[in-house]
């Protein structure tokens, strides 16, 4: 071994030293074994055992799981400026919800959707299907007048 490779091999464990928190011994492969194999000594004790005495009985303890932060309580009036109709991207007005579970503006939905039956006649591939304008997930039972979807009520709460 050169004086870099030993150098080199010095670095590599002296990084895996403090990485682990252990003692490291590093073993060239290219040349025969000179020091042991094993170099974790909890292993060498398992691998090589000195003396043949039963092993103590494992207690069983609990283990205490962290304590989880708790998120913050929430409040609702923020929660509904949150939210963003994906369409335009503004706060929902006539929130309406697909069979496939987004939530957009009513007129947004409605546009989307009749542009879209629009363009598939233009095109005269068949009879269009009604599809939501976010995954393209078929809407079943739409009639243009609201069926097939859910208009939700959004409903502030004020506490004192």
């Amino acid at each position: 071994m050169s004086q870099n490779e030993h150098e080199h091999d010095a670095d590599v464990g002296g990084a895996l030293d403090s990485w682990t928190g252990s003692s490291t011994e590093i073993h060239d492969l290219r040349s025969p074994a000179t020091s042991p194999v094993v170099s974790s000594p909890s292993l060498a004790k398992l691998l090589h055992p000195t003396n043949q005495s039963p092993p103590p009985p494992h207690v069983h303890r609990k283990r205490k799981r962290p304590s989880e932060p708790q998120p913050p309580p929430l409040d609702q009036s923020s929660l509904l400026t949150a939210y963003t109709c994906p369409i335009c991207f503004s706060s929902p007005t006539n929130a309406t919800l697909t069979p496939c579970g987004h939530i957009m503006c009513g007129p947004c939905l409605f546009a989307a959707v009749k542009a879209g039956l629009q363009r598939h006649a233009t095109m005269m591939i068949g009879e269009g299907q009604p599809l939501c304008p976010v995954c393209r997930a078929p809407i079943p039972g739409w009639d243009g007048r609201g069926g097939g979807v859910i208009g939700l009520k959004v409903r502030a709460i004020i506490s004192a």
